[in-house]
């Protein structure tokens, strides 16, 4: 796919496959091209990339989701949950160098395996998104609790967990039920906890390595 940024003139939006706005700047998406028109901030632009790269993952079995990653023995660990969750709190608690994102991840089945990747998105850890991937080791999701604990999820139990916290824009019925395929798919082949941890480091002795 290629990306434009111009005034739009060559192109008529009507025909475009999904088209959205934000704070006056646009995307337009047609099979091989994306355009964006009327970015005047970064805040805008970051808004839009989501949406578009949300789109562009739904054929190739993919989704964008609310969740820090952290890499443990070349594994990803994707912990996800709303804002105030603990996915900062817990990238912050990581080892150095070992975050691939604190607050927005991608995932995508591939050959058989589904793998995390870093995204440009941060949170408040402001996590880089490291231009790599690994495989999914399990998706937990966040509770902030006295104690550290933790409890697998059944298939239908990390389903749940995950529809709140996955990113998508499209009002479309068969695309939100593409999504919810892909969905159903990672909570029934990814293994899903419930991890209550505390503010220190010792969270990851209760985590399966």
């Amino acid at each position: 796919m290629e990306i434009h940024a111009d005034d739009f003139s060559a192109r008529e939006t009507q025909n475009a496959d999904f088209s959205c706005q934000f704070e006056g700047a646009a995307l337009h998406l047609f099979s091989a091209d994306a355009y964006f028109t009327g970015v005047r901030n970064e805040y805008a632009l970051d808004s839009l990339l989501r949406i578009l790269m949300s789109w562009v993952l739904l054929p190739r079995f993919g989704f964008l989701l609310h969740a820090a990653t952290v890499i443990r023995g070349g594994r990803a660990y994707v912990c996800t949950g709303r804002s105030g969750a603990g996915k900062s709190t817990l990238a912050s608690l990581s080892p150095a160098g070992s975050v691939l994102t604190d607050e927005i991840s991608l995932l995508r089945r591939e050959d058989g395996v589904w793998r995390a990747y870093g995204t440009p998105f941060w949170g408040e850890f402001r996590a880089e998104g490291k231009n790599i991937s690994a495989p999914v080791a399990g998706i937990f999701s966040l509770t902030k609790a006295r104690e550290n604990e933790l409890k697998p999820l059944r298939a239908a139990e990390l389903l749940r967990a995950l529809l709140p916290n996955t990113l998508f824009f499209s009002t479309a019925r068969d695309a939100n039920s593409r999504l919810l395929e892909i969905l159903a798919g990672a909570a029934s082949e990814i293994p899903g906890y419930d991890l209550g941890f505390r503010k220190d480091p010792d969270f990851w002795g209760v985590v399966p390595k």
